[in-house]
């Protein structure tokens, strides 16, 4: 769509607009940064009807594509449209906003107020029950109180004069325009006029299909676009890494991706790397934020004098324990035996990471290369570790560890920053 086809809507301004059936208007809207709701209000001149939906992004705004709709029936006037500032993304304050024709040709006016107090819903359809008083009776065509005294002549005249809906409260004057308009669905509770069954069929009660799927039937089009701007792998979005406007594709199936929120298109767009500017490791996209997250961190913790846990999938503060592990690492190997120079407590290491490396944690989504898990987890072409192989990786972490029995005055001397230690937590 050309930007010269796009208007603009101005709060403050009435905005008359004239649209076929069928046919749409577009209108950008600038909403502020302080903000909080925004209330599109377009109210119909001519009779017709019109639906009213928005979008951030203008391909995205239409009948079936939108991120706020209003298909309410023509009796319902104005339409109205919310949009909420926390329903819009951090740094975004374009919408665009579109005017869709039912039938006929429509005139209409559009305003935009800015943080309005919200309207009470209409309860046209409601009557409240009142307290039927001591010397009073309740006519049973209108429902309303009358005193005993004048209770028959009352109801005579009532039912002479007015009708009542068999499907809802509503009292009518007999014959007038007004009850023979008035109309009810027969397939949901909807009521209104009987210009707005067209309508109401049209949205509430035709099944459509999705283009991503033209053997599923969805039970209305308010269904469809709901599926239009969750699921649907046909919904246009702004990717968040390369910035431009794609379909997000297929349902994520990890567990990262459904906790990211992100489908085919950024999970793929995000894997791509890119070298730290600080410890110049190469890193996924979507995982840089928490990367350098980690780097700050670890900033945190030299100022603090902190000292990290001495397993490299840990980022807890280390414990007093001779491993140098924190108190929940080292907690599956603590026992209450004496051992006076750690030996016990070596061997208890040595088989917690021999069956880690060959039976692994169990864990599906453990991604920890020196457990059998998560070499599992990781691809195809990161084999399992034989008996011999994951000893011989033990090696080098029991090396480390040799000095625990050597003390001098009273403490060990041991050098923790050189232990490859990978314990699954």
């Amino acid at each position: 769509m050309d930007d010269d086809s796009i208007g603009e809507l101005v709060p403050g301004v009435v905005h008359n607009v004239e649209v076929a059936g069928g046919q749409s208007r577009i209108f950008q809207l600038h909403i502020p940064a302080q903000i909080k709701s925004t209330d599109v209000v377009v109210t119909c001149q001519s009779g017709g009807d019109v639906s009213v939906c928005a979008s951030r992004l203008v391909r995205n705004v239409s009948i079936l594509d939108n991120t706020w709709f209003d298909y309410s029936l023509p009796s319902q006037q104005p339409k109205r449209l919310r949009i909420e500032h926390n329903e819009l993304p951090s740094g975004s304050n374009n919408v665009y906003v579109s005017i869709i024709g039912f039938a006929a040709a429509t005139r209409a006016t559009v305003e935009v107020h800015f943080d309005a107090q919200r309207e009470a819903e209409s309860t046209v359809f409601a009557k409240t029950a009142l307290e039927v008083g001591p010397n009073e009776s309740v006519c049973t065509n209108c429902g309303s109180n009358v005193p005993k005294d004048r209770f028959i002549m009352h109801q005579t005249v009532c039912e002479r004069h007015n009708s009542k809906c068999q499907h809802c409260p509503r009292v009518f004057k007999r014959g007038s325009v007004e009850f023979e308009q008035h109309w009810h669905c027969n397939i949901c509770t909807e009521a209104g006029d009987v210009g707005d069954r067209d309508k109401h069929i049209y949205f509430s009660h035709t099944p459509r299909a999705c283009s991503c799927n033209p053997v599923h039937m969805y039970a209305s089009v308010v269904e469809l676009t709901v599926h239009r701007r969750t699921e649907c792998p046909e919904r246009l979005i702004e990717c968040q890494y390369c910035h431009t406007n794609v379909a997000q594709g297929s349902l994520p199936t990890t567990a990262e991706a459904i906790l990211r929120g992100q489908h085919e298109h950024e999970w793929s767009c995000g894997s791509r790397s890119i070298s730290c500017v600080k410890c110049k490791a190469y890193v996924p996209i979507r995982q840089v934020k928490t990367h350098m997250q980690l780097h700050e961190m670890k900033e945190q913790r030299a100022r603090a004098n902190i000292v990290p846990c001495v397993n490299r999938e840990c980022a807890r503060e280390r414990g007093d324990n001779p491993l140098g592990l924190c108190a929940i690492c080292f907690g599956p190997l603590y026992s209450g035996q004496h051992d006076p120079d750690n030996q016990r407590l070596l061997k208890r290491l040595a088989r917690t990471m021999h069956s880690q490396l060959t039976s692994g944690c169990g864990g599906k989504q453990c991604q920890n290369l020196h457990c059998a898990s998560g070499r599992a987890n990781a691809s195809d072409d990161v084999e399992p570790l034989t008996q011999t192989a994951a000893a011989a990786m033990l090696i080098p972490v029991l090396k480390a560890y040799a000095p625990l029995a050597t003390t001098t005055n009273g403490h060990l001397i041991i050098d923790y920053s050189g232990i490859d230690l990978h314990l699954c937590v």
